[in-house]
């Protein structure tokens, strides 16, 4: 049977939405907080560039007015720090960088430069000697140097934001395939239930409001079963009471001087009790369909042509069976399939004089369904009388026909009539596959109902 369609997707849409929107949900979330922290852990490490520059220039004062020409490297060191010592006779020890005068000046003036602009840059001056003017210690560390550690904390955060966000992700799938579990379960109840099968149940669990629900279509389910199983007992015990005034009906007959009106009646009589027995079997079919659902239709066709070559070799006649080589399977009890292959074969032999030939063909048609055709050379169907019943069948006892048309729409499918190639009666019967779409037209379109020929 087909299940729910949009559990056939790979990826259910309604599972696919959930993991999207926890998805955005948890990047913008990130992208707020990350934004501020990348911002932060760039200005750490300018901070700590600065610190590492002013601990440097402090260490350097005791000793700068005493330091020789060769104690300081001439490049920066590693870490790119560069150190330099401005002497006030104009010497320059370690990294000869230029400083501006005003920088300088202000320096040997007891007051100190931090810059933070393009490097950062720490001008300190030294002890003030007794006479004369101080040194100066100048530490710069360009930009490159600490943007080095503040990348490696970014691509830090940034790989933390991203593992949140897949975890989170992940959780949000399970959540969701979880969830979307109990739906699948739930449409697959439904759909049995839809297709007839009164004995599916959905198992309980699942969120309170998906539990509810499938508690109230299982008590649905039962509450059908329970009033089918009473109409069929109330259907079965009416047919069976029938029988008393048929039988009091045909005594009375019998008992008629006018023999030619007694033939009349028992005539008629004969056909209401042939009725009677239709419906008497069709309840017993319906209580015998409570097995598997599906059955192939060219095993049954093949079984029942079988069957019946015995009573065709009796009255002359020829049975004709076209099937393809694979099965087709359908949505209809093999009892059911029987009683619609029976009907169909018992009206020929009824109502078509001995010799007619039969031809019987089975196919598979589309989106799944099965289409089995029954035609006849016979006298074919009265086409004035089919328009005068209608679809009422009234004064017809035809419930072969009327069987055999429920058979075939209770399955998805169903029955249309008309004419043979060779002019006779034409029965054309689709059912509704196992793999087909429940939910699609028939193939055969719905005709009015007609008597038996």
């Amino acid at each position: 049977m087909s299940g729910c369609d949009w559990t056939r997707q790979g990826r259910e849409p309604v599972r696919g939405q959930l993991t999207g929107v926890v998805a955005a949900l948890l990047g913008v979330s990130l992208l707020v907080i990350l934004v501020p922290v990348l911002i932060l852990a760039r200005l750490d490490g300018q901070h700590r560039a600065l610190l590492a520059a002013v601990e440097r220039a402090q260490a350097l004062l005791p000793e700068a007015a005493t330091l020789s020409a060769g104690a300081l490297p001439t490049v920066p060191m590693e870490g790119g720090l560069a150190v330099s010592i401005y002497r006030p006779d104009g010497e320059v020890l370690g990294v000869p960088t230029a400083l501006a005068p005003d920088v300088l000046d202000a320096a040997q003036h007891g007051r100190p430069t931090v810059g933070l602009d393009d490097q950062v840059d720490v001008v300190l001056p030294a002890p003030r000697p007794v006479a004369g003017v101080p040194s100066v210690v100048r530490v710069v560390m360009h930009d490159a140097g600490w943007e080095r550690g503040a990348l490696r904390v970014w691509l830090l955060v940034i790989a933390l934001a991203l593992a949140l966000l897949l975890a989170g992700v992940l959780v949000a799938e399970l959540l969701a395939r979880r969830q979307v579990g109990w739906l699948r379960s739930l449409g697959s109840g439904a759909e049995r239930m839809a297709a007839g099968d009164l004995s599916a149940r959905i198992p309980p669990g699942g969120p309170p409001e998906i539990h509810r629900v499938g508690a109230a279509l299982n008590r649905l389910a039962v509450r059908v079963e329970h009033l089918m199983d009473a109409q069929r007992v109330r259907s079965a015990d009416l047919t069976h009471r029938l029988r008393t005034p048929l039988t009091a009906l045909r005594l009375g007959v019998d008992g008629l001087n006018d023999r030619s009106a007694a033939a009349r009646l028992n005539a008629d009589l004969i056909a209401l009790s042939q009725a009677v027995d239709e419906v008497i079997r069709s309840v017993r079919w319906s209580r015998d369909s409570d097995g598997p659902a599906e059955s192939d239709l060219v095993a049954v066709a093949g079984e029942r042509v079988r069957f019946w070559s015995t009573l065709a070799e009796d009255t002359h006649r020829v049975i004709s069976l076209g099937v393809p080589d694979e099965p087709v399977w359908v949505r209809v009890p093999r009892a059911d399939l029987r009683a619609v292959l029976d009907a169909l074969l018992g009206n020929v032999f009824a109502h078509t004089p001995n010799g007619v030939p039969v031809w019987l063909l089975v196919r598979a048609g589309p989106d799944g369904y099965g289409v089995l055709v029954v035609d006849d050379a016979g006298p074919g169907f009265p086409h004035a009388e089919l328009q005068r019943r209608g679809r009422s069948g009234v004064g017809s006892t035809g419930l072969g026909l009327d069987i055999t048309r429920r058979i075939a729409e209770e399955s998805g499918g169903g029955m249309r009539l008309g004419a043979s190639p060779s002019g006779g009666a034409r029965v054309e019967l689709s059912f509704g596959g196992v793999l087909g779409n429940p939910s699609a037209p028939p193939t055969v379109p719905e005709e009015p109902d007609v008597p038996e020929e």
